[in-house]
């Protein structure tokens, strides 16, 4: 059947077909950098360009390496006619012969280095047009044949990515629940001030981000801690906060706590950590708490909203699947989505196989989705701590059964309390520091720091790190009160065993 295609899918692409064709004759060796790509007579609009493409590209797989004026007339002349059809001769001198390519030739003088530019607006008409025939076009609606010709080729595939996603994205998607995570701030403050019981409620880290290089893309972290630890808490302070006031769009995929839980715990970070008037915990889990209070979370929650509400959404995966999560990835990516946060990480057992093997499966899924070649996401996923031992040194061991899901991580941070032995004058006092430049010489000496044993503090241990080094530890001091993770010294923690 006969498609009459529009002319919007049609007439922009001529001039990028002959200046294509014009690169590929100036430079035979193009052919050699476009032979895995599909171009068929469909490519084009004018069988002028087709059938000097194909010519160029006969001579080109012959061993031809310059495509002159006389070469190109005696492999023309050479070629055998078949029966009943015009000779390539025929054609050649029908379509303007070498003069139509001298033409081309000169324009592309005029503008070298870009045939990966006219090429792929090539391709960007010739998928419409494709689509069309499918009737996967509203040709009669102008506004969307406009948006459509005005993109880009990545552009145009990320539209039509997103428009299949959404429109599949009610089959087999599971039992997910999908909030924003700001929303609903308001009635939040007022469940809290009505005495609701509420839970355990990371951003200003610039030691960590200069060993990781902060959330890479297409880089896949795990987070190991033990349980009660924090994990929930980090990932909000450090991730959620630093993507919210970068104005940077997230995803946060939880399958313990729920969507209360995490807007509580963003409203006392967000108090602590911007407008700096921390609120403890523990009042705000009580209840009936003072109108200074409910000022200052109401002020938190106006901040937020402030900073872009819609930036972070937040999926609730009542039943674990990990095809679930992949799913919402693809869906958002195209909507600008490229920072991920996965709470708690752990086998998909809907596998029905082992649970070692399950972990190994759902870390390489979720590393094909989110790597630099396919959504190139940044993704943290937070991962439990071996359970049933006390580790001192934190290695790739300590995440248990499942060693395998560390081969497609990036980084690996491992971390732990300091244990009341390793204060100052205790049995295995740590001897954390600071490098400090001295004024004088302009060198950097370490200067000691000293843990008040009325604190909290956590060792960060990086077992893998592709982006640097090692060797150092990070020690934070933790109040788990304000929901608040500081910086305050590096540390060699002793390899001695566990």
């Amino acid at each position: 059947m006969h498609i009459v295609y529009i002319k919007e899918f049609v007439d922009p692409s001529k001039v990028h077909e002959a200046i294509f064709i014009g690169y590929l004759w100036n430079s035979p060796s193009l052919y050699g950098k476009y032979k895995t790509h599909k171009i068929t007579k469909e490519t084009f609009t004018e069988a002028t360009w087709w059938y000097y493409y194909y010519i160029g590209k006969e001579m080109f797989d012959n061993g031809i390496r310059s495509f002159d004026d006389v070469t190109t007339y005696s492999f023309l002349t050479s070629r055998p006619q078949e029966t009943g059809r015009k000779s390539y001769f025929e054609y050649y001198n029908e379509y303007g012969g070498y003069g139509t390519i001298e033409e081309v030739k000169a324009e592309c003088d005029e503008d070298k280095g870009n045939d990966e530019y006219h090429f792929s607006e090539v391709q960007k008409y010739e998928s419409l047009r494709n689509l069309q025939k499918q009737g996967l076009i509203d040709t009669s609606n102008e506004k969307l044949v406009t948006t459509l010709a005005n993109m880009n080729l990545k552009q145009m595939q990320s539209f039509f990515q997103f428009k299949h996603k959404e429109s599949f994205s009610h089959v087999n998607s599971g039992e997910v629940i999908e909030y924003n995570l700001t929303d609903g701030l308001d009635e939040t403050i007022e469940q809290l001030e009505a005495g609701e019981d509420v839970g355990v409620p990371l951003f200003d880290s610039p030691r960590l981000n200069k060993k990781i290089n902060g959330q890479k893309l297409g880089n896949l972290i795990l987070l190991v801690l033990p349980s009660g630890v924090g994990k929930s808490s980090l990932v909000t302070e450090k991730g959620v906060l630093g993507l919210i006031e970068q104005e940077e769009k997230g995803i946060v995929f939880a399958n313990e706590e729920g969507v209360k839980r995490w807007r509580v715990r963003l409203l006392v970070t967000v108090a602590a950590r911007i407008l700096n008037k921390p609120i403890p915990r523990d009042t705000v889990n009580r209840g009936g708490f003072s109108k200074q209070i409910k000022d200052t979370l109401k002020e938190a929650a106006e901040w937020l909203k402030k900073h872009r509400p819609d930036y972070i959404k937040f999926i609730q995966l009542k039943k674990y699947r990990i095809e679930d999560v992949i799913n919402r990835i693809e869906l958002y990516r195209p909507l600008g989505y490229k920072h991920i946060y996965f709470d708690t990480f752990k086998p998909d057992m809907t596998q029905n196989i082992d649970r070692w093997l399950a972990f190994s499966n759902s870390a390489q899924d979720l590393y094909d989705c989110i790597k630099e070649e396919a959504n190139n996401c940044s993704t943290i996923a937070t991962v439990q701590l071996k359970i049933g031992k006390e580790f001192r040194y934190l290695d790739l061991d300590c995440i248990g059964k499942s060693p395998e899901i560390v081969e497609v991580a990036a980084v690996v941070l491992a971390g732990r309390l300091v244990f009341a032995d390793e204060y100052d004058g205790q049995k295995n006092a740590l001897s954390p520091y600071n490098w400090e430049k001295d004024k004088g010489f302009g060198t950097w000496n370490k200067k000691s720091y000293k843990l008040d044993p009325e604190k909290k503090y956590l060792i960060m241990f990086l077992p893998k790190n592709r982006e640097g080094s090692e060797d150092e530890q990070i020690i934070f001091e933790v109040n788990y009160d304000f929901n608040t993770w500081k910086e305050v010294a590096l540390v060699v923690v002793p390899n001695n065993g566990r």
